[in-house]
């Protein structure tokens, strides 16, 4: 999947093959690598390829179709979403429901001193 995507942002960006690899200093034939599935990319090079789309690490992986992470900035929209992970982890409903208790504890808190 993410030989795919890295072809289609580049040609979006109607690059070719050698000026999408100069600009995160890999010659032309690595980065055809990458788009022909040969080579993976590092974590340190998919970061630089999201960097250089603009779009997540998630996205070039082919994880998600949202190209800039989630859409949603409420948070608990987020939580309700099936399949969280964290460093590839999938995360676990009784460990959601701590965060999600932090989380509201903090917003109490952030309430109460604005209040203040």
């Amino acid at each position: 999947m993410f030989g795919n995507r890295l072809r289609e942002l580049r040609k979006e960006r109607g690059w070719t093959l050698e000026q999408a690899g100069a600009k995160i200093g890999l010659r032309k034939s690595s980065y055809a690598s990458y788009e022909s599935k040969y080579r993976k990319p590092t974590m340190e090079r998919l970061n630089q390829l999201s960097n250089l789309y603009g779009v997540s690490v998630d996205y070039i992986l082919g994880l998600t179709d949202e190209r800039n992470g989630t859409s949603d900035r409420n948070i608990r929209t987020v939580f309700e979403k099936e399949g969280l992970h964290w460093d590839g982890i999938p995360l676990q409903e009784d460990v959601l429901l701590k965060i999600l208790d932090v989380l509201k504890e903090a917003s109490v808190i952030e309430k109460l001193d604005k209040e203040g």
